[in-house]
């Protein structure tokens, strides 16, 4: 796993500060040599953003993969849902020249696929969710809502929302900046920060830290900061979800409600999920169950490598 960001050497840095003097850095490294680089990110709100990064990030992870450039590489790239064809064409505009094909497939529906057990398939008991599910992927650009019913996803199946991991960032800097004037901090802190403290509700009591604010230590809780920008994920989330179940036939709409799974990095945000559960089960929505699975990093990359697997030679696109 690789944080989708790229630092490019500053001008002037002397000789050593680098490692190998390289000028370009990428995901953790990236954010270890911070002060020395100027970070860019390729994408924003779950899009391709900067072109150029991007292509300079995809050409890092395939020389990672084929150091020796041996192989012709395949990609399976998750998307935000209901992405439009411009969208998508600069996803292939990043890839063009790194991957000899290709396929571009919802993230929701790789988070179904990535949970589902196949080795639980058909047994009694078993709630399949590839059959009968609502996946809310959290990630750092988009939240993305997706009722998988068996099939792959159309676009009546899917909503999305630039409400996401980002958007909680920006809500703490600005909450800190307002309350501490004098403090200033790095966007790598900030995401550092909410990671570390994030929650809503009353989980969490209260969130030390020491920062420096105009130039001297001081002990701060952020905790009532960190919870009122997570908090801006509820209402999207809750909204899509209702909006997603108003599309759906009776006979299908209580197994969805039952398998509501919270994925990607957002849901790790203390509380979040038994917060949406609490809040649909008082709206009546009696028989609402949230799942966050233990392996939530995984499961896109687990869905998109069983996608792979399994779908023809000639499904597979050429990048344009």
């Amino acid at each position: 796993m690789v944080p989708t960001i790229v630092g490019y050497s500053k001008r002037g840095i002397l000789p050593g500060i680098l490692p190998k003097d390289a000028t370009k850095l990428f995901g953790q490294q990236a954010i270890e040599y911070r002060l020395h680089l100027d970070l860019k990110w390729p994408l924003k709100c779950g899009h391709v953003f900067d072109v150029d990064t991007g292509r300079d990030f995809v050409s890092y992870l395939c020389s990672s993969m084929d150091p020796n450039g041996e192989y012709d590489l395949w990609a399976v790239i998750g998307a935000p849902a209901n992405s439009t064809p411009d969208k998508v064409k600069l996803i292939r505009s990043v890839a063009s020249g790194h991957f000899a094909r290709m396929l571009v497939v919802p993230e929701p529906f790789l988070a179904a696929m990535g949970r589902r057990d196949d080795a639980s398939v058909g047994k009694p008991g078993y709630n399949d969710p590839t059959k009968h599910s609502l996946i809310v992927d959290i990630g750092a650009g988009t939240t993305d809502l997706c009722v998988v019913r068996g099939y792959y996803p159309e676009a009546e199946d899917e909503v999305s929302y630039d409400i996401a991991g980002d958007a909680v960032d920006e809500a703490l800097r600005t909450g800190i900046q307002r309350r501490y004037p004098d403090l200033q901090l790095s966007r790598v802190t900030v995401t550092q920060l909410k990671e570390k403290y994030s929650f809503v509700g009353d989980r969490r009591k209260e969130a030390m830290v020491k920062l420096y604010v105009d130039g001297k230590p001081k002990m701060l809780d952020i905790a009532g900061l960190v919870r009122e920008a997570c908090e801006i994920l509820v209402t999207p989330i809750l909204a899509g979800i209702k909006k997603l179940l108003r599309r759906c036939d009776s006979d299908t709409a209580e197994s969805i409600l039952q398998n509501i799974i919270v994925a990607g990095g957002g849901s790790q945000v203390v509380g979040l999920s038994e917060t949406i559960q609490d809040v649909l089960r008082g709206e009546g929505y009696d028989c609402a169950t949230t799942i966050t699975p233990p392996d939530y990093k995984r499961l896109v990359a687990i869905g998109a490598l069983k996608v792979a697997e399994n779908v023809r030679d000639d499904q597979w696109q050429i990048p344009m």
